[in-house]
């Protein structure tokens, strides 16, 4: 069974290791433990994880910040917030700092370890109404796709709009007439292209370039 790295970051010990031991036995293993921001900085850098679990609100740091931090300490790490915070602006925030997931600690172990493997594998955790409700707080920043190497196919941009609305890869298959396994190779050109690492980063790089409006994403369909 393939293992993947773990960091834990919040500053009550006995939630980390409530989280240890539900993950224990599975494919993924808790190199890591942190109690603050400035600690996961650290923690971060001397263990390598490639996933982080991390709180919002912890005793000598603000978790939304210390996602920036890490996102642009390591651009590729995936991130997903584990709260008990219900709220749409700490949501928003956590979308648009590169968050790969908003999860709350009433997660079963099931459901927590199906959510870690999804994101492992670049797939989207948050519902469509949340990450539409969540992009519509991201302002577009410049339009064109100047910066990047190697310019998207008109096949990838209409995949990225689709990527950007919440769709699954089965969805986009069948708005485009295309089988999923082609879906999925597009979606990894994407995100090797625009240099992120899973769809809530892509999309959120779809609206701040202009490929999508928020005007779009208010109007498209939520089922």
């Amino acid at each position: 069974m393939s293992e993947y790295r773990v960091l834990l970051v919040d500053d009550h010990a006995i939630w980390r290791g409530g989280v240890a031991a539900m993950l224990e036995g599975s494919a993924f293993t808790v190199v890591g433990e942190a109690g603050s921001s400035k600690e996961a900085l650290t923690v971060t850098e001397a263990t390598s994880p490639q996933v982080v679990l991390l709180d919002i609100r912890m005793a000598g740091g603000d978790g939304l910040e210390a996602l920036v931090a890490l996102k642009a300490q390591n651009p590729h790490l995936a991130i997903v917030m584990l709260t008990t915070y219900d709220n749409p602006t700490y949501m928003a925030r956590a979308v648009a700092g590169g968050a790969a997931g908003y999860l709350f600690k009433t997660v079963s172990r099931d459901q927590l370890l199906g959510a870690l493997q999804a994101v492992m594998h670049g797939e989207l955790l948050l519902r469509r109404e949340e990450l539409s409700r969540a992009l519509r707080s991201v302002g577009e920043k410049t339009a064109g796709f100047s910066d990047l190497i190697t310019p998207l196919s008109p096949r990838e941009e209409e995949v990225l709009r689709y990527v950007a609305e919440g769709l699954s890869n089965k969805e986009i298959g069948n708005l485009l007439f295309i089988g999923d396994g082609t879906v999925k190779s597009h979606v990894e050109h994407i995100l090797g292209k625009l240099g992120v690492s899973d769809r809530v980063q892509a999309a959120v790089w779809a609206m701040r370039h202009g490929l999508i409006s928020p005007q779009e994403i208010s109007h498209s369909s939520l089922d």
